[in-house]
């Protein structure tokens, strides 16, 4: 009897366990059109979830980053063109919903379609699609609320929320004046950059750079091209590039700290290997005289140029994929 007893309170103490456990969802609403032309931010050149940021777009790091929190799931309501979202997306692991009346929703309204899909959940926390920058312990800070919270930096609100509960109601509206939301002061600076306004883009990409830095585990992406023997790298690239802005193969050497001698014999490899031209060469005197990139030779590093940064968006990809638990 004694045993069952103890059988029966360890059994007790699981369910207690469990029950304190809670389901935390996430809503990213991306469903408003936030167009170039409408902005006014000419570095938008593309549908803003998709921008390029760091190795990645914008709405796979939030994706990402609430996953790195062991958020899910994780809704992306969309609405303004929805399906080239939702195809951007469609490999990531999330729920796809669409908003048909997004034209006259603010992002509560869309967040609202998210947040009743997500009725599971213990509780929901909203983000709006173009405030990217947010670490992974202000989302670990947020599952801790245990009521509907609105984060602050500095006394300003951010856009980024939790709620409890399956509904959102008008009175924790915070954008509209109520401010029946509790308030949760954080250090994280970043919930406040909205890559709407281009004097923030910059800012945002400078910030994930330092959290990226400040972990223990990273990735860097390196390419070099071979044909009978390794030929261009990321060295002679950026020598490259330095020659262009110079005008002179000596000060490239310098600002590479290296040698004449080597970067001569870098060029030459290079210009046997692939049989034409990267340099215009002109002599003259004993600083080596001017010289230009080819036009075959910047085409060539244009192509470099645009493969790596593809590249590295791909790898980040799959880094963060297979090497998110040591981050």
């Amino acid at each position: 009897m004694k045993e069952w007893c103890n059988r029966n309170d360890e059994n007790m103490h699981a369910k207690k366990g469990a029950a304190e456990i809670m389901n935390v969802g996430a809503v990213i609403v991306a469903a408003q059109d936030l167009a170039q032309d409408k902005t006014g931010n000419e570095e938008l050149e593309t549908f803003l979830p998709m921008f390029p940021i760091e190795g990645t777009t914008v709405i796979k790091r939030e994706i990402n980053t609430l996953r790195k929190a062991g958020i899910s799931p994780i809704i992306v309501v969309g609405g303004y063109q929805a399906a080239v979202l939702k195809n951007h997306i469609s490999h990531n692991g999330v729920v796809f919903l669409e908003d048909p009346e997004y034209a006259c929703h603010d992002w509560l309204a869309s967040a609202e379609i998210g947040i009743e899909a997500a009725e599971l959940c213990d509780k929901v926390i909203l983000i709006a699609v173009e405030f990217p920058a947010f670490k992974v312990e202000t989302l670990e800070r947020l599952k801790e609320c245990d009521q509907d919270t609105c984060l602050y930096y500095d006394g300003q609100p951010g856009r980024l929320q939790v709620r409890i509960g399956s509904h959102l109601t008008d009175d924790t509206d915070v954008t509209h004046g109520k401010q029946n939301l509790a308030r949760l002061d954080t250090d994280d600076y970043g919930i406040l950059y909205d890559i709407i306004h281009p004097d923030q883009i910059e800012k945002v990409r400078d910030y994930i750079r330092q959290l990226r830095d400040a972990r223990s585990l990273s990735l860097k992406t390196k390419i070099v091209l071979s044909k009978t023997e390794d030929f261009f790298g990321p060295g002679l690239f950026h020598l490259l590039q330095y020659i262009d802005e110079t005008g002179s193969i000596q000060a490239a050497a310098k600002k590479m700290g290296m040698s004449y001698s080597k970067c001569w014999k870098l060029l030459n490899r290079a210009e046997e290997q692939m049989g034409f031209p990267f340099l215009n060469r002109y002599n003259g005197g004993r600083h080596g005289g001017n010289s230009t990139i080819t036009e075959e030779g910047r085409e060539f590093m244009n192509r470099y140029h645009a493969m790596l940064e593809d590249m590295k968006r791909i790898s980040q990809n799959f880094f963060d994929i297979y090497f998110q638990d040591y981050q």
